[in-house]
């Protein structure tokens, strides 16, 4: 499935040019996809606050490939993780980021 939305949330703060960055990349690699930010403004690495914000929001919006980024092991050997759940899905980190959003959005599909 093509998906024509992606929602972004992380902890990386609006003072520099990393989310202008990914909104580059994402424009680079798919010009026609729209981007909705949920939020930038995550409090640095904590997970649970991105998580809330990401579940809170995720049920309501468009099928879309949901991007997060939250964690405190940024730059190490963790794995990040593509989950299927509701009609989108949920790209992020293995640190349990992503499961309460998938939750929201109807459970984890096989």
């Amino acid at each position: 499935m093509a998906y024509d939305w992606i929602s972004v949330t992380t902890d990386y703060g609006l003072r520099d040019g990393f989310v202008a960055a990914c909104h580059g990349v994402i424009a680079r690699l798919a010009p026609a996809v729209r981007v909705i930010d949920v939020t930038h403004e995550v409090p640095p690495q904590d997970i649970r606050h991105g998580a809330m914000a990401l579940a809170q929001t995720a049920p309501f919006l468009p099928a879309s490939v949901h991007v997060a980024v939250v964690d405190p092991g940024v730059g190490t050997a963790r794995l990040g993780v593509v989950v299927v759940a509701g009609d989108g899905l949920l790209v992020g980190p293995d640190n349990g980021l992503l499961l309460p959003a998938a939750q929201a959005l109807g459970g984890v599909r096989a």
